[in-house]
């Protein structure tokens, strides 16, 4: 029996420069996932608490895949599918 590992490249629209990091939910008319940081968008603060983050948040390896400098981010998730996405998604109040 294989069992493959799944990835799901999805979109962010980050918020820097907030209280404290936070995922605000799917924005449907974007089709990005809206994420809140805490890190100011200075020498790759923002990013590095991305991929811990949401590392943490979906128990997957996380990279950025396009949009290093920018708001609109594409990530990388390995090793998770979409709909287990969803459903953490969905669990987590936002804030």
């Amino acid at each position: 029996m294989s069992t493959a590992k799944q990835s799901v490249e999805l979109g962010l629209e980050v918020i820097p420069n907030s209280k404290k990091f936070a995922v605000m939910g799917f924005n449907p008319w974007t089709k990005a996932l809206r994420v809140k940081v805490s890190a100011k968008a200075l020498k790759g603060g923002a990013n590095m608490e991305i991929i811990e983050e949401l590392g943490k948040l979906f128990h997957a390896k996380t990279r950025i895949v396009s949009g290093g400098k920018s708001r609109q981010k594409i990530i990388l998730l390995e090793g998770i599918s979409m709909p287990e996405i969803t459903e953490i998604i969905s669990r987590n109040p936002k804030t």
